[in-house]
């Protein structure tokens, strides 16, 4: 949050860092102050937060190999990024890559809609896997990302919880 005793409203008038992002809404605002920010010039950050893809762009991707360029300069193809290593995660980084070149399931995670409104018992925690993987496609086939490579740290979280830690990102899987 952005209340008064929030970490964001000590950090914005101690450090003098006054953007504050709301990860749900996607909006922007000025703290110590708490009004809107409203400016196209953020919706990069949004994109690369929560990149989507029509129909169309997803129909496409198999037929041309265009190269994008991230913020640090370098050139990336989309769906062929890196992903870090956190601990000993190498091995579910290598199935992770695989199975985001499968176009059938790359085509279904990188449509939000397809799985978004699918209806679950209460209780259910094994969705998270698939909200999880949907993200994760969508952020190594996005052509605007900031960076040449990609965090599964959310998957591989979401791995750990659905697993009940069976599979670790500690250990060797």
């Amino acid at each position: 949050g952005r209340g008064l005793k929030s970490h964001a409203y000590i950090h914005s008038v101690q450090l003098s860092h006054h953007v504050f992002l709301n990860l749900h809404t996607l909006k922007f605002y000025c703290l110590p102050d708490n009004y809107e920010i409203i400016d196209s010039s953020l919706e990069d950050i949004t994109y690369v937060l929560k990149p989507t893809f029509t129909a169309q762009h997803i129909s496409h991707l198999d037929k041309q190999a265009k190269l994008s360029r991230a913020y640090d300069g370098t050139t990336y193809l989309p769906g062929i990024v890196g992903l870090n290593n956190i601990k000993a995660n190498d091995y579910a980084n290598a199935v992770l890559q695989a199975l985001s070149n499968v176009p059938p399931l790359r085509n279904y995670f990188l449509e939000e809609e397809n799985y978004r409104r699918i209806q679950r018992p209460p209780g259910d925690i094994m969705f998270l896997l698939v909200q999880r993987f949907g993200e994760l496609m969508r952020k190594l086939w996005n052509p605007r990302n900031f960076k040449a490579h990609v965090s599964p740290h959310e998957m591989l979280q979401a791995v750990v919880l659905c697993s009940k830690k069976n599979f670790q990102i500690t250990k060797q899987g």
